[in-house]
């Protein structure tokens, strides 16, 4: 009896390393979320209010800026221009957080939409591998933002949090593609550590 307890105990901790190994860059996102403050709605006003959002059709809107998510401790830039083919995505995930190319840019009318990895194994080259890792933890009302090399700032704030299968028609989704409104759609592969589905954070720009 005794044995067989070892043997449990030995596969059960052996288990945990692998995983641990495997998913560090999750676990120590976790930890650092855990003494972050939310950035809310009456935050993002506030930032609105010293920066002023500028109306995509009257600006020009560069190829360099950041994506800022406090709450999470997301501070990455955009990567644009990408192709749309998953080897190019791939590789501009190792730079940042990737902006859809045939989507709108952030700040313009349209569901703008930017990708980035929840996990990564050790061996990952980038330096993003888990960027999106906390993405789940956004709530609604939460902001964040997006600043452009230029100074323009557009501040958004979350209305929904979709989880879909990929290669499939969700209705939720296919009405999220076909608004007019400015709206930031984050998304990234869940659970943390596979591919199975994806989440899709809604956010919507603070006029």
């Amino acid at each position: 009896m005794k044995s067989r307890l070892e043997v449990i105990t030995t596969f059960t901790v052996a288990t945990l390393i692998v995983f641990a190994v495997l998913n560090s860059s999750f676990i120590t996102a976790n930890i650092g979320g855990w003494f972050r403050g939310a950035s809310t709605i009456e935050d993002a006003n506030a930032q609105t209010n010293l920066f002023p959002v500028v109306t995509a059709r009257n600006a020009f809107l560069s190829n360099r800026a950041t994506l800022v998510i406090d709450k999470i401790g997301v501070s990455a830039p955009v990567v644009f221009g990408t192709s749309t083919d998953s080897k190019s995505i791939y590789s501009d995930l190792e730079k940042g957080v990737v902006h859809y190319a045939t989507s709108p840019k952030p700040g313009e009318n349209g569901a703008s939409v930017i990708l980035g990895h929840s996990s990564a194994y050790p061996w990952y080259k980038g330096a993003y591998g888990n960027v999106f890792a906390l993405l789940g933890k956004l709530q609604v009302g939460d902001a964040f933002y997006v600043e452009y090399a230029d100074g323009q700032r557009f501040n958004y704030v979350v209305k929904q949090s979709i989880i879909f299968k990929p290669l499939t028609e969700d209705p939720r989704l296919v009405q999220i593609e076909n608004t007019n409104k400015p709206i930031l759609v984050l998304i990234t592969c869940w659970p943390i550590g596979t591919n199975y589905k994806r989440i899709a954070v809604e956010a919507e720009l603070i006029q």
